[in-house]
């Protein structure tokens, strides 16, 4: 393997984009869509913690508030700058 394709699939892993969903069928909690498997969908907090599994018909799309909410958890924080 060469340095190249090495560099290409580090990039190409880097670039994976969040899914937020709410989960209907568990009070609405809002959770990273990590996969999708046999007729299960699988999230996990988006602050991290331990993931669970629902039926992917028990998924809608965050609202824009929801959404929000859960990005701040996702959100790198700039420490504070001494003077």
């Amino acid at each position: 393997m060469d340095v190249e394709s090495t560099i290409h699939r580090a990039e190409v892993f880097t670039e994976r984009t969040v899914e937020y969903a709410v989960d209907t069928a568990n009070d609405d909690r809002i959770g990273v869509v990590l996969e999708r498997f046999e007729g299960s969908a699988y999230l996990r907090p988006p602050d991290g913690g331990v993931e669970w599994a629902t039926p992917p018909e028990a998924l809608r799309h965050p609202s824009a508030a929801e959404l929000v909410r859960a990005r701040v958890f996702d959100t790198p924080v700039e420490g504070r700058r001494r003077r």
